[in-house]
């Protein structure tokens, strides 16, 4: 049986689990319990997990860079497991630079699918490598947040604010900040 290894990635915002294979990384869950973190890996692989924390040494530098507001690549391996078309949008993005966003339709345009926005946001609500590949970064076309890790309660939504004022884009998490922030200026990717 294969082996999935993780671990627990304690940052300033919160608690990050991680997952790898011999590959690369499977799995990054950002603010989430480790039950709701094992439940779901076990869910998309059939593997025995195993704790490993030196594993993470790599991603946890990064992510304590990242959680600072200094700009990272996150230039590690993955070994995503999704659809050909999910693989292609996690790919697009990606390549989001930190600071900046983008939106389900210009999404859809960069990966050559420009009607398949919906599609996108499908795929984006699946990304199973949160911060890593930062769909955070990705919101309505319009400049509103957006939902997050597949959905729109304020629990939720709160963790994306979290996230997007950790980059420096929202001022805040309490309220509604976007609304006060015009996001589409961060459109410049």
């Amino acid at each position: 049986m294969e082996k999935i290894y993780y671990d627990l990635i304690e940052l300033p915002m919160g608690e990050v689990w991680a997952a790898a294979s011999d590959k690369g990384l499977v799995n990054v869950s950002a603010l989430t319990s480790r039950d709701s973190f094992t439940k779901g890996l076990m869910r998309t692989v059939d593997a025995e997990l195993v704790r490993d924390p030196g594993r993470f040494d790599e991603l946890r530098r990064q992510l304590e860079s990242w959680s600072q507001g200094e700009p990272v690549s996150f230039d590690l391996p993955l070994d995503l497991m999704g659809t050909k078309f999910q693989k292609e949008v996690w790919h697009a993005i990606h390549a989001i630079p930190h600071g900046k966003l983008s939106s389900y339709g210009r999404l859809a345009e960069a990966i050559g699918r420009p009607r398949a926005a919906r599609a996108v946001g499908n795929a984006v609500g699946a990304n199973p490598c949160g911060i890593v590949i930062p769909c955070h970064r990705v919101i309505w076309s319009n400049g509103g947040i957006g939902g997050f890790g597949g959905g729109y309660d304020p629990e939720r939504l709160n963790n994306k604010r979290r996230l997007l004022v950790t980059e420096g884009i929202l001022p805040r998490v309490e309220g509604k900040p976007e609304k006060e922030v015009d996001l589409t200026r961060f459109f410049e990717w």
